[in-house]
């Protein structure tokens, strides 16, 4: 197991892909430090996109571009507001579920697309030990990114707007911690659409353009407001929206809701990757 493991290690640090995955980080931690306000890819979540309406419905001017709308936001927030800016970022860790699938596709998808794996299962090492030494890594990847990511961004935020938009780094631990569940879960999926696919194009069509579409299905369905039954679980459920409350507005009923869910999807995900895995026939 620790063998596939060092490989797999030696392989990704030899390779461009997880430098380019840190600079991300990086980038990403200045961007929002910069700009004072966390950048999302993908969708927005709905407490900014409402806070933003507000202001352009109290505005006389149409004309006034999103930069205008953004520095009046700016403006209306009071200190407190402006201490949340850490945990607005953290809030926005969906950006790392697509860095999180860039990783089980260097880890996993591409031993299993190009029909790798052959080599590495033998007498020695089995299926079994294969699969949980790609879960070990997989699993650890996220956890690196999700806390890289928080570090990071609380280091280039006091060095760029000093302690105006900080907040103590065990609050920011904390609420990347909360979100943990949510992003085992995601990345249980992932595994999932690997060994149930094989196949990088079918791999990335599902997580990424499927995804996305999903995201935007339902912020479609929730800003036209026929359907209120699924109002309260877009705004605290949807992936975006429920890293954004666990992070920024806690509360005790939706962080344990989040962790059932979290831990329920990572829990069947890899069962079922699992099952897949030991049954398939690899050539």
């Amino acid at each position: 197991m620790l063998n596939i493991i060092k490989s797999d290690l030696f392989r990704m640090f030899r390779s461009k892909g997880i430098y380019i995955i840190f600079f991300v980080l990086l980038l990403m931690a200045v961007i929002s430090a910069i700009a004072k306000e966390p950048g999302t890819i993908g969708t927005v979540n709905i407490r900014t996109i409402e806070e933003m309406d507000d202001i352009e419905m109290q505005n006389d001017n149409d004309d006034e571009d999103i930069t205008v709308t953004l520095e009046k936001l700016m403006e209306k927030k009071t200190e407190e507001d402006k201490q949340r800016l850490p945990l607005e970022f953290i809030g926005t860790n969906m950006n790392l579920y697509y860095l999180i699938l860039f990783a089980v596709s260097i880890v996993l998808t591409s031993d299993l697309s190009n029909k790798t794996v052959k080599n590495t299962l033998s007498s020695i090492v089995s299926k079994r030990t294969y699969f949980f030494s790609k879960l070990i890594l997989t699993a650890s990847i996220t956890l690196i990114l999700l806390f890289a990511n928080t570090l990071i961004f609380y280091i280039v935020n006091i060095i760029i707007n000093s302690d105006a938009y900080q907040c103590p780094l065990s609050r920011m631990l904390k609420a990347t911690i909360v979100q943990i569940p949510i992003m085992m879960g995601l990345t249980s999926l992932l595994m999932l659409i690997t060994f149930v696919f094989r196949n990088s194009a079918i791999y990335n069509g599902i997580a990424i353009a499927g995804v996305v579409t999903f995201q935007l299905i339902l912020l479609l369905v929730f800003s036209t407001g026929k359907v209120p039954a699924l109002d309260t679980f877009i705004r605290k459920y949807e992936l975006q929206q429920a890293l954004y409350e666990l992070a920024v507005y806690p509360e005790t009923f939706h962080t344990v809701i989040c962790t059932v869910m979290g831990t329920a999807i990572t829990i069947f995900s890899l069962a079922l990757s699992y099952k897949v895995f030991q049954q398939s026939e690899i050539k």
